[in-house]
């Protein structure tokens, strides 16, 4: 698979592969005290950097995927995942504000992370970008096909990841629109790996220096 096939529209889900989230969080909720996202997020992550010895994946796009795996389950449970799929105005609001909530299939009430992709940097519009980590989801849309929604983000000077930009299928055209914060406009982001800008036509392509996908992190609990 391409490094950003991940992007396109599928009938069947793209994820193989799970972190121990869901077990995590069971065992949290059952000490009958208060515990955080950040301390699920953290639990998360250790316990996937732990069960890391042989395989040697990227401590750094490890830690993300278990930050982001984790806040996508626990909005899934709380209701507060955005499914722009389902949204009839511009405004954003989290599922469980959605008139057909509690109609929902599952696959539509969680964001399935695929993949997340380090990109060293690129230059559009004249602004320039470095130390991207581009995490791809998948959700279902109201015709029961897997759509995409990736999240930009960047690691600031605590060493902390930072999300500046975010975007999705807008159009069902197979390119993703993505916000992102130093721009007022949009930008396309294609499965080739190519973002466009609609203003001056002027393209930057996306090089890929390493990934995770979620059939890496499977091979964490074979």
């Amino acid at each position: 698979m391409r490094d950003f096939d991940s992007l396109l529209k599928t009938n069947f889900s793209k994820r193989r592969g799970y972190s121990n989230v869901k077990e995590i969080y069971k065992q949290a909720k059952s000490t009958n005290h208060i515990v955080s996202l950040k301390e699920l997020q953290t639990l998360n992550i250790n316990d996937l950097v732990s069960r890391n010895v042989k395989n040697k994946l990227d401590t750094d796009l490890l830690s993300l995927w278990g930050m982001l795996d984790m806040k996508s389950y626990i909005d899934a449970i709380f209701g507060n995942t955005i499914n722009p799929y389902f949204l009839n105005t511009k405004e954003v609001i989290p599922i469980k504000d959605l008139p057909e909530y509690t109609y929902l299939p599952d696959q539509a009430r969680f964001l399935n992370l695929i993949d997340i992709k380090y990109i060293k940097g690129f230059t559009l519009e004249g602004v320039s970008f470095t130390n991207i980590f581009l995490a791809t989801y998948e959700i279902l849309d109201r015709n029961d096909e897997f759509r995409p929604y990736v999240a930009l983000l960047t690691l600031n000077d605590n060493n902390e990841f930072v999300e500046f930009g975010y975007g999705y299928d807008t159009n069902d055209n197979g390119n993703v629109e993505l916000f992102i914060s130093s721009y007022n406009y949009l930008v396309y982001l294609t499965s080739k790996g190519t973002l466009h800008s609609p203003l001056s036509g002027k393209m930057a392509k996306l090089k890929v220096a390493n990934i995770l996908s979620n059939e890496e992190i499977s091979k964490l609990y074979k």
